[in-house]
């Protein structure tokens, strides 16, 4: 049986997510989706995601985008080309090549890559996204220091600017609990230490 809490995260980060919810799913074929304007609008999340991202742009600004779920990260691809930003992608099945060609890609002098999409756990070390400057924790981990590494990765020797992070969480959920201990994690950490 699928664990329940996590099939509560799901609902909280995209219905998509879910088996059989996405409407532009091609039948029997699960690699071929059309997208259109229902990515965005069966999720609250993806409607403030949505709004954010394009004063970002519009005010020029350089993302970094966290999640826990690499099917988010193909949810968010189809979001991006749909509107037309220019990506990266970086999770645990990216190469190290492609890895370092890509931080390259989105760390290079006047480049025109908007947003970098990462998995949260992936990338290990080298992780230099110092050209951010705003992150976006789509979803938290009930780790924190799993997202405190995430928007390390922004903080790095060679930011210049004023990183913003931006984290999004769903009202009245399971989100709302997953951040209460992550809290409560991050004071017992701290007074232990």
């Amino acid at each position: 049986m699928n664990s329940l809490l996590m099939q509560l995260r799901k609902v909280c980060n995209h219905p998509f997510l879910l088996p059989g919810a996405d409407p532009g799913m091609v039948a029997g074929d699960s690699s071929q989706t059309t997208t259109d304007e229902t990515i965005v609008t069966s999720s609250n999340k993806m409607i403030l995601l949505d709004r954010l991202l394009e004063r970002l742009f519009k005010n020029q600004h350089r993302v970094v985008l966290f999640s826990q779920f690499t099917s988010m990260l193909d949810i968010f691809e189809d979001y991006l080309n749909l509107r037309g930003y220019r990506y990266v992608r970086l999770d645990g099945s990216s190469s190290r090549t492609k890895r370092n060609l890509d931080i390259r890609v989105f760390n290079a002098d006047g480049s025109q890559v908007f947003i970098f999409l990462m998995s949260t756990r992936a990338g290990g070390l080298g992780i230099n996204a110092q050209t951010a400057d705003t992150v976006i924790l789509y979803d938290s981990d009930w780790n924190p220091q799993v997202d405190q590494q995430a928007m390390a990765r922004v903080h790095r020797i060679g930011q210049k600017k004023k990183v913003h992070v931006y984290r999004l969480i769903t009202g009245d959920s399971v989100e709302e609990r997953i951040i209460t201990r992550a809290e409560k994690k991050l004071f017992m950490d701290k007074m232990v230490n």
